[in-house]
Parts: structure tokens; sequence; C-alpha cells
């Protein structure tokens, strides 16, 4: 009989290397196979192995749609950069490489290769598993290092012959989400974390079937997500992660996340759902809902945001201003840029002392009843700064590989360095500008620029406290900064934040959301999708005077705002009120005014999605204005979108752009045994409900309006 003690060695031996799997079934070595399929029941899974190498030939779903073109020329699954003693870098693809070992399991498989370097091997190990009725599988990669070797980047995974369907569509997270209407030179590439890639997952989809690509990494580590069309029929993915480099050789190095690749039904909304899932088990992600969060309920009231000019007291025109707070009637808050003696983009961090009317400005914009947000950058550094001088600040800036810092340019034509959060200076820093503005000069709220939008950059700065190069520090010293700085936050006082980088949506209020690109490519609520009710955004799209003098990329862009749950505005408070531009003003005010009624749902509730609207519905065709040239506008007089409440009642967000009136339907499918409590909302309150047809609803909308509608069921 063996002896007990070595059994269990044995045993643990087999979990290591095997893994545990969760149907505990046996793994097996295999040789001389040249097929591997893992089946869940609802996603399969076929590499072939034939000539040696690893190709991905099936990625199917329960109805046997398959997503990859099976005769494709075979592409890499991963590539690691590795990096010798003496600095010397080596790129191994995996379809350049046999495989020198497979081991099966029932619901997983683990590829390994030996990749050669200088003199020595690494061990290279792809792990994949199905779990049981899973729509989804599981990917990960770690590499076994010989001495005084490291990994310098290591792209993975990649899918390099996703089949190009006809009507093909990409959801990828820039800003509010973007779809791609593939062609054959479709491609979106972007750094994560940043306002161009807010999460980390794409969809791909057509005629309500859909491939999923997430990441589900909570630590939020450094990565490059690039989706392209690659030709011969084929769509591509990647994603290159930017590990940390330790400062002494490591054994192992393992991609910090799996990947999570599957499939679903439908579009870019139902990809979301299978994100959110993963967002509750993050650090930003798990927090509590809106309604349970310490936000004050002036932010959480606040239905419309306004600019005003530069200069305090004499063109801020607080004449304008009144007037402006007496035609909407709603909650406002103003953000507040060129506050500062310095020139804007100039000399940061220097904000202080600020202009000599800017705290009596502060005073009387909040005695008419607005709540005062001015602006500072949370990210940037100039070199002509008493910061820089003075404070050497120099030593805390964000420095690339070659030691040089990181230099961006803006309008103002002054080089500016980014510096790097993880470092204590920086973090105190901006945290005692903030308390600042709160203890000396009485605003209600400050707006960090740049750190929900910025891009993640290496660093290479040894003398930082970080590991060099990237892995996860840029996250953890943003939010490093960001407790320092809500420590200077007076209780009912909020922190705002350019952009929607999801690592720090539990440590801000609120949320700009201005840099969607509007072009061929239409706009989607992908964000919302995932985080409504767990983030407050407000604005959408810069809106430039252009817009509200040809009125419909105005409208549309304001009614976007209201059916995806933003706070309304965000816009300069002359441009509004010219004589000329008073119908817009009065289409802002009709929404900001319904909205109010809306809270329960767009500030507290969850998204679910947009509706179709029937009936009298016509086509609106235009354009609109925007940096990269015009862009189409071809939409739906009446837009409409569905929220679950915080109450778990439902409501119905209704949009009509258009200047003449609609009867319009709606399935809400009811079942006749239910018997619903209907309301209906317009801009004066509650108003008489709709029609109830064996259909659904049956209403008439009027122009320029926005309509709310909710209902609760009974049996």
């Amino acid at each position: 009989m063996m002896d007990s003690t070595i059994l269990v060695l044995l045993l643990v031996l087999a979990f290591t290397l095997y893994g545990g799997d969760a149907q505990a079934d046996s793994a097996h070595q295999i040789h001389n196979i040249d097929q591997v399929t893992l089946d869940s029941g609802r996603l399969r899974l076929n590499f072939d192995t034939s000539d040696g190498k690893l190709a991905l030939r099936e990625l199917s779903n329960d109805k046997g749609f398959q997503w990859v073109n099976p005769s494709a020329k075979p592409g890499p699954l991963w590539s690691i950069t590795f990096v010798g003693p003496d600095g010397e870098k080596i790129e191994v693809v995996s379809n350049a490489v046999n495989i020198s070992d497979i081991r099966k399991q029932t619901s997983a498989v683990a590829f390994t290769w030996d990749c050669p370097l200088v003199g020595k091997a690494a061990k290279v190990t792809m792990r994949i598993r199905t779990p049981k009725r899973d729509p989804l599988s599981y990917w990960s990669l770690k590499a076994d290092l010989p001495d005084g070797w490291k990994v310098f980047t290591a792209s993975f995974p990649m899918i390099p012959n996703i089949k190009m369907l006809d009507g093909l569509k990409l959801a990828a997270p820039v800003g509010w989400g973007i779809e791609y209407r593939i062609g054959p030179q479709t491609r979106y590439r972007a750094i994560y974390p940043s306002c161009s890639c807010s999460m980390q997952f794409v969809a791909l989809y057509s005629e309500g079937k859909g491939l999923y690509i997430g990441m589900h990494d909570p630590q939020a580590n450094h990565k490059v997500i690039d989706a392209r069309s690659a030709g011969g029929g084929c769509f591509s993915y990647e994603c290159e992660n930017m590990p940390a480099i330790p400062a002494s050789a490591e054994r192992e190095y393992k991609v910090p996340s799996e990947a999570a690749i599957g499939v679903f039904d439908g579009d870019y909304f139902a990809a979301a759902q299978i994100y959110r899932e993963f967002t509750f088990h993050t650090k930003w992600g798990k927090g509590l809902p809106i309604a349970d969060r310490s936000i004050p309920k002036w932010l959480t009231d606040t239905d419309l945001w306004l600019r005003p000019a530069r200069i305090p007291i004499q063109d801020v025109d607080l004449n304008e201003c009144a007037r402006a707070m007496e035609f909407f009637k709603v909650p406002t808050s103003i953000h507040w840029y060129y506050w500062h003696k310095i020139p804007f983009d100039t000399l940061y961090p220097d904000y202080f002392p600020a202009k000599d009317d800017f705290k009596a400005g502060v005073k009387a914009l909040q005695q008419m009843g607005y709540h005062v947000i001015p602006y500072i950058n949370g990210r940037l550094c100039d070199p002509n700064s008493t910061a820089w001088k003075n404070e050497d600040a120099g030593k805390w800036a964000l420095r690339a590989e070659d030691g040089k810092p990181y230099t961006e340019i803006y309008a103002s034509k002054v080089p500016l360095n980014s510096m790097c959060p993880y470092t204590g200076y920086w973090q105190r820093k901006i945290a005692g500008i903030v308390g600042t503005l709160f203890d000396d000069y009485g605003v209600d709220g400050v707006y960090v620029d740049q750190i929900g939008a910025a891009h993640a950059l290496e660093c290479f700065n040894p003398n930082h406290g970080h590991q060099i190069g990237g892995g996860h520090f840029w996250v953890d010293g943003y939010r490093k900064l960001l407790e320092e700085t809500r420590k200077r936050v007076p209780k009912d006082h909020i922190l705002t934040t350019e952009e929607n980088t999801e690592c720090w949506i539990d440590q801000f209020d609120a949320l700009l959301m201005v840099n969607t690109p509007l072009s061929q490519n239409p706009p989607i609520p992908l964000f919302p999708a995932v985080y409504s009710g767990r983030s407050i955004t407000f604005g959408a799209f810069y809106i430039q005077q252009e817009d509200i003098d040809q009125s419909l990329p105005f409208r549309m862009k304001i009614a976007r705002q209201m059916l995806w749950g933003a706070q309304l505005g965000w816009f300069p408070i002359r441009g509004i009120l010219d004589e000329g531009s008073m119908k817009e003003a009065e289409f802002v005010r009709d929404l900001a005014r319904c909205r109010q009624f809306a809270h329960n749902y767009v500030t507290f509730g969850r998204f679910m999605g947009m509706m179709d609207v029937g009936g009298d519905n016509p086509r609106i065709v235009g354009s609109g204005p925007a940096y990269a040239g015009p862009y189409p506008i071809d939409t739906h007089s009446v837009l409409a979108s569905k929220w679950l409440g915080a109450d778990k009642t439902q409501g119905i967000v209704i949009v009509n752009i258009s200047d003449t009136p609609h009867d319009i339907d709606l399935d809400i499918s009811l079942s006749p045994k239910e018997r619903v409590t209907l309301r209906c909302y317009d801009s004066a309150g509650l108003i008489s409900p709709p029609q109830a047809t064996e259909k659904g609803l049956h209403l008439n909308v009027r122009e320029r309006s926005a309509t709310l509608l909710t209902f609760s069921t009974e049996e």
C-alpha cells in the first residue's frame, strides 16, 4: 500500500499541474493528435494541431453558428516579447513554435510550448477552460522563465481569424460607446484605461448573434486593445498587455487576468450585461449604488449644467446668469473655467492666487441658486511653473524608457509634462489645490480634469515606489491620489472629472461625458448599459455654437443626454440664450423639466436598453459639424429608452426631436392577467396617461418635447 504522505503529495502536485477543474475530471497527456475539442453545451471550441502548431478552427454556439473562418491561414494566439539579462529583446509567437505538450480534461485543456531564447528556453502554457453550460470560455497564459529573463510585453489573447460576416458590427468602449460598421479598413485601437477604452471588452454581432471578448481584470492593468479588419475574409482581435517589470529576475510571468471569450444572442446591450456581471467583482464596481452613496442631494437633483464666461463678476455677466436661472427653472450647476490668473493650460499647477473677484463671483452665483464647480488639471505640470522650478517636481514626472518625460502640447502651445500619480508629491499637490478651493473660496465641488480621460502611460523611474513599466500602478496611483484628495472634500461637496474610465467611478461623484467622437460610426449607450445606477454622468458630446445654429445636431445631442441618463447641458450660457437660439433653449428647458420626474430611473435606476417606437415615426436625415468633418444624422423622429427604477418600477423616457407632434405606439409586452398602474409626465408634471391597446400603448407626443411613462404591474 502506498504511504499516505506520498499519496497526498502526489495529489497536490496533480492539482498544481492541471488546475483543479470544477468537474474534477482527470487530466491526461495527448500525443500525436490532430484535433482538440472543448464543448460546454453552449460553446464549442476546436483546435487543429496536425502540423505541430496550434490553430483555432472553430468557435461556435449551441446552434452551430461558427465565428471563425476555418479556411483562413492560421495566425498566432499569443505573442510574448522577452527581455534578457543584457537587455536584448526577443519576440516569440505561438504559430512559429511547435507545441511540446497537451494536457486535456473534459472541460479544459493546457497547451505548452518550449520557446527558444539565447541558449535557453522559456516554457509558455496557455490554458482554456469551458465550464459546463457556460457560453464563455476562459483563457489564461503563463511563462516559466530561464534565469535572468523577464517579459516586456505579452499579446494575449489573439483571435486572428474571426469570420467577416455581412452586416458585422463592433461595439467598442469609446466614451459612451461606438458602434463600428465593419468594412475592409475598420480598426479600433485604444489604450486601457482611458476614455477611448473605458472598459475592457468588445463585442461583434450580426443578425442577433454575437461574439464577446473581454479581459476580466479586476486590477485594471495597462493594456492595448486592437480590433481590425485583417483581410482574407477575417477580422482580428489582440490584447497587448503592458506588464510591470520587476527589479530582479522573475521565475514566472502570468497575464494578470483571464480572457473571457464566448457567444451571446443579441447586440451590444446583451454583451454589456456579460461585462456588467464581472464589474461587481472589482473595487470600483462593487461599491454601493448611487442611492446609497454619500453623494449630496443637490447633485442627484441637478438636471442642467451651464458654463459662464471667463472673467469673474465682470465677464461672467451676473445678469445673464440670473436670466438663465429664471428661464430654465431647474436645479443647475455651473462648471467654471478660467477662474485663475495664469493662462489656461499654462503654468500648472500654480493656480493661486485666483482672479480678484473669483470668490465674490462664487458667492453671487450660489445666491442665485447655482452650485459652482471650478476647473483644475489633475495630471499636468508646466516645466516653467513654480512647482517644477522650486519644488523639484520634475523628480515626480512620469519617465519613458529613454528617461525623458512625456510632454504634451495643447492649444496654449506650451509644453506640459504628465506627472506620476503614484508619487506622494503629486497626490499631496492635487489634494492641496482641491482643499484650498473648498476652504478659501467656498466652491461646491472641483472638476479634476483628465484623470478619467487620459490613457495610461508606462513609467520607468525606479524611484517612484512602483515597479517600472506598466502593470496597475497607474490605476493604483490615481486611486491613492483620490483617496488623499477626498479627505479635503467637505460634506455635501463633490469631485468630478473628464470622461468615464471605469477604474475611478466609485471615487468621483459625477463624470463629464463629451469626448465620444461623432463620425460615420454612431455612438451607442454602452457605458450606461454597464454602469447606470452606479455613476452620474453629465453632458454628452462637445456642443458648439454651430450645433445650436443648425438646430438638428443640437437637438440630437440633448436627446441622447436625456435618453441615456445624463444630466443635460454643459454649454455656454451666452450661446443658448441668444435671440436666435431660443427654440433650442426651449427644447432644453422642456427636457430638463421633464427630467425632474425621472430621477428614480435615470439617476438611481438601471438602463435597460433602447426601444423600438412604432406608429407615426418618420425618419429625419441631416448632418452635424465635428472637428473631423461633417457626420451623418439619420434617426427616427421619436426615440425611447427603457429603465428599471430604484423602486423596481419600470420607466420609459421618450423624446420627440422633430418639429411636429406624432402619434406613436410602444410595445411594453403586458400580460392580459396583469394590472398596470400607469403614470405619464411631461415638462409640466403629471398628465393623462396614454391609451392602452392589445399591443401596448398609444400616445401623442408634442413636437420638441420629452415624456416619461412609469408603470408597475400586479398579477
